[in-house]
């Protein structure tokens, strides 16, 4: 892929750009048809990034120069209409068709984005476009949909065919419950114990071994890249341990750990801008989602504390600012305050320490209490007949010589269905080795504690923003214990374990409890000595490793299976809860052959197009 980029940016921005993907040759905006034409038809480019018009001469000799390739202008305009992410750029409406089948697409010229301000907003938004367009072509493939050959149910029983789904957390039982509804025989397969029985959380998975919360609100599973070029220096998270306000809690170093670090920083700030802008669209259609079944099966929502709307608090005056042109921007905010409106309108806050917050702002969203969430979709399920394998492990994927999945082997034997879907966190050390993508997933644990909700009662679940602390951002939601008690469940931290989730130093982890309880001690002081302090809080405190990419992008991967497909979700940091519906519906779409966004958007090799990554995941 290369992309060239015809206007001015900062030299700053410039030298981020220089990775072999873009080519910056400011050079050409005033250069005449014939000096513009020669060198497209020299570099070759996938896409012109220009803010002038085009010559026809120009556009003949550049295909001439690439015949039958898809290539593409995008031109940064005063007039551009700001350009949506979903659905995918072969779905898009095209402003203007330009001779020789090259199309143009058109994106504003504004002074800056919505994560940030900076004269290169522009460039860059074009330069998301473009990468768009060259992944589209170059990623989207028709869906394998071979014929149904065999399957252990007879096709009159089956409707629509046979799904087993390996791996029993939220993302997953939430697909179960699309595909079910939609006429799939399902069958559910997890490691773990049931999640309804009440083992040991370290017993269980992300989902059910975290804490009882989960939230979704727009900006949820977003990119931590570097964003702008002035920021680069300062994305070196991994080579610190959390007392420095790094991520590194991981006993022993490994090589794989160290690619899969060089491919985090080889993301330049243009790439993350473009993933951080999809992964927010996946979040709308979410909500979209999220509300619909709100509507459809209310029955799955009952006693599990929903709680709608979330208040975000901000401890820095400049990052509340730059958070509420963000909300604004995605359209998230309800209503916005300063900090003493938050004290008087939020009386459960009203004794949080005097600099706990600087204001906040009221946005859409909402959380629940996710494991009872789960035994609602379970009860659900198995009422409707899904068939249910909890404690076994799939220790093989069966194929034939032609590479399709033909089965699972378990330890109690084999599972033969004419779908899988495959969504395992961070656990399985067998599916990471028969499953190459999945080697792209890496551990980035948090941590959990709990203290009561009493006088005054917090309504609002909280997002909370603590610059250049530990435990930088922290989620309270409200909810209720096992025994029916009001609590508030604080989860915070992000300590990256590399590709053993068990690879966790208890003295670094420590750091990151400490830093939970000095949020629960700065909000809510009363609560905190209520417990006991941070003594009385060891009590409560818990943690969860969630999958995370070098991308930040979820994983969605399809190959074929001998009587359908087997498809893979995987690695969707801190927004599988918050993404789950869409997640269903792309899988949905790819087992009927439908194209979705998701499958071009969390393709396992989209950025591997981009930038030369290590061979991490690679081989197929």
């Amino acid at each position: 892929m290369l992309l060239v980029v015809a206007v001015p940016v900062s030299p700053a921005a410039a030298e981020s750009l220089a990775d072999g993907t873009v080519v910056c040759r400011a050079d050409l905006r005033t250069a005449d048809d014939g000096t513009l034409a020669a060198a497209v038809s020299e570099l070759r480019p996938d896409v012109l990034i220009v803010d002038r018009p085009v010559g026809r001469d120009v556009l003949r000799r550049w295909r001439e120069a690439m015949p039958g390739e898809p290539i593409a202008v995008v031109r940064i305009s005063a007039s551009g209409a700001t350009l949506e992410r979903l659905p995918t750029m072969r779905q898009r409406s095209v402003s203007e068709v330009l001779p020789f089948d090259i199309p143009m697409y058109t994106v504003p010229l504004r002074a800056g984005a919505e994560d940030g301000a900076d004269e290169d907003a522009s460039a860059y938004e074009a330069l998301a476009v473009a990468e768009r367009f060259a992944q589209d072509r170059e990623l989207s493939v028709e869906l394998p949909r071979p014929p149904v050959r065999s399957s252990p149910v007879p096709a009159a029983a089956r409707g629509r065919g046979t799904v087993l789904m390996i791996g029993a957390g939220v993302v997953n039982l939430v697909t179960a419950h699309a595909l079910h509804t939609d006429g799939y025989q399902v069958a559910i397969v997890d490691a773990a114990p049931d999640p309804r029985v009440g083992r040991p959380w370290q017993d269980y998975g992300t989902s059910r071994g975290g804490g009882n919360a989960r939230m979704f609100t727009y900006t949820e599973m977003d990119d931590y890249h570097a964003k702008s070029a002035d920021e680069l220096d300062r994305m070196t998270v991994f080579d610190r341990p959390p007392a420095r306000c790094g991520w590194d809690v991981r006993r022993y170093d490994v090589e794989e750990d160290r690619q899969w670090v060089q491919d985090f920083q080889r993301v330049r700030p243009w790439l993350a801008r473009a993933y951080n802008g999809d992964i927010l669209g996946l979040n709308r259609r979410s909500g979209e989602l999220w509300s619909s079944w709100w509507r459809t099966r209310p029955q799955l929502f009952d006693d599990v504390e929903l709680r709608k709307d979330v208040l975000r608090l901000y401890e820095d005056p400049s990052h509340l600012a730059a958070a509420r042109q963000r909300q604004d921007a995605v359209g998230a905010t309800i209503a916005a305050y300063s900090g003493h409106e938050v004290r008087e309108r939020f009386p459960a806050l009203a004794h949080a320490a005097p600099k706990a917050f600087a204001g906040g702002i009221l946005v859409g969203g909402f959380t629940v209490n996710v494991h009872d969430f789960m035994a609602r979709l379970l009860d659900d399920l198995e009422a409707g007949g899904v068939r249910m394998h909890f404690g076994l492990r799939v220790e093989e994927i069966m194929r034939d010589l032609d590479s399709a999945v033909t089965g699972v082997l378990t330890t109690d034997g084999p599972l033969l269905y004419d779908h899988y879907v495959v969504s395992p966190g961070v656990e399985n050390d067998s599916l990471r080795r028969r499953i190459p993508s999945l080697r792209q997933v890496h551990g980035v644990l948090g941590c959990w504690a709990t203290i009561p909700n009493v006088g005054p009662v917090l309504e609002h679940s909280l997002k909370v923003a603590r610059r250049g602390h530990v435990a930088e951002d922290a989620n309270v939601t409200v909810g209720r214990d096992e025994f029916g008690e009001r609590v508030l469940m604080v989860g915070s931290g992000y300590g990256w374990t590399g590709g053993d989730p068990r690879n966790i130093d208890v003295r670094r982890l420590e750091d990151i409890h400490a830093a939970v309880a000095d949020t629960v001690r700065m909000l809510f002081p009363d609560a905190y000595e209520r417990v006991g302090g941070r003594d009385g809080l060891r009590g409560t405190q818990k943690h969860c490793v969630r999958p995370w990419t070098a991308s930040n992008l979820g994983i969605f991967e399809t190959s074929p299976a001998r009587s359908g497909l087997f498809v893979v979700t995987a690695g969707h940091n801190t927004g599988g809860f918050a993404q789950a519906p869409v997640v269903a519906e792309a899988v949905t779409h790819a087992l009927k052959g439908i194209r979705h966004p998701m499958h071009t958007l969390y393709h396992p090799l989209r950025t591997q197009h981009v930038v030369h990554l290590s061979e991490l995941g690679r081989d197929r």
